[in-house]
């Protein structure tokens, strides 16, 4: 049986995690050590135990709590070669941290296959993970992108749960408060996806399989989890697909762990 939940999903902090046949895989670490440590506790899951941390790049929502945490736990982390250097030269890691390079075609970490893809996001080398447990199911991660990439579809489509980006309402970001540049930074190529963006590849992934929705990395002033759902769910039914019998979706907590999808 495979396990997928988030620890945290926001412009505060991200974590989630993977796991399957005892094992376990934590993708990001965006909150305090503290915080991780207390949801796998609550979970029943042995910090100690996990195979590997993934990062999908180096933003400190995705990183903040990992120098502490690998102080402590000597577990083997994963990204891409940029990041890896910028968190060794920024002392976000520990000097004997156990770093690695991920393979681009694929690599076995915990008995898992972890494959990654790449992101448009305004990092030195950003990526999304699609994990395969030995049951053979398969959940993807897929955050901090201006666009859905090509890497990005192959990996999401198929996959029975995923977690995707759904950052911003176009309406609320226009007319909010934020600065212009700030405001041209997100919607642009190298920023992030928008409720509308996300939605319309949403029928799509149904179509491919996806049974588990979770939108990810809403945006505290510009979204809300109720706005985001229902521009997901009004596109998916226009494509005639129903919620609870052909899909689940909710959108992640900010700061509190979700529930468990069970696969």
């Amino acid at each position: 049986m495979a396990k997928f939940f988030t620890i945290a999903s926001g412009s505060s902090g991200n974590s989630s995690f993977v796991g399957a046949s005892g094992e376990g895989i934590l993708v990001d670490f965006g909150i305090s050590c503290r915080g991780v440590m207390t949801a796998l506790k609550n979970r029943g899951i042995d910090p100690d135990s996990l195979a590997g941390i993934l990062v999908t790049h180096e933003h400190i929502d995705h990183v903040r709590g990992l120098s502490v945490f690998l102080s402590h736990h000597s577990i083997p982390l994963y990204a891409s070669a940029p990041v890896l250097r910028f968190l060794t030269s920024n002392g976000l890691v520990p000097f004997n941290a156990v770093l690695n390079e991920i393979d681009e075609h694929g690599q076995l970490i915990g008995g898992m296959m972890v494959k990654p893809f790449k992101t448009s996001h305004d990092s030195v080398g950003s990526l999304g993970y699609s994990i395969s447990t030995p049951d053979e199911h398969r959940i993807s991660i897929c955050t901090d992108t201006g666009y859905l990439t090509e890497g990005a579809r192959e990996h999401l489509l198929g996959s029975e749960a995923v977690l995707i980006e759904s950052n911003y309402d176009n309406g609320m970001l226009e007319f909010g408060p934020y600065p212009y540049h700030l405001k041209r930074r997100i919607k642009g190529p190298q920023g992030h996806l928008s409720n509308t963006e996300c939605a319309a590849f949403l029928p799509e992934l149904v179509k491919s399989g996806t049974i588990h929705i979770v939108l990810g990395h809403l945006s505290k002033e510009n979204n809300t989890p109720d706005v985001a759902l229902q521009t997901s769910i009004a596109e998916l039914s226009m494509a005639g697909f129903r919620q609870n019998r052909d899909y689940m979706i909710f959108a992640a907590p900010r700061s509190e762990p979700s529930e468990n999808i069970l696969l």
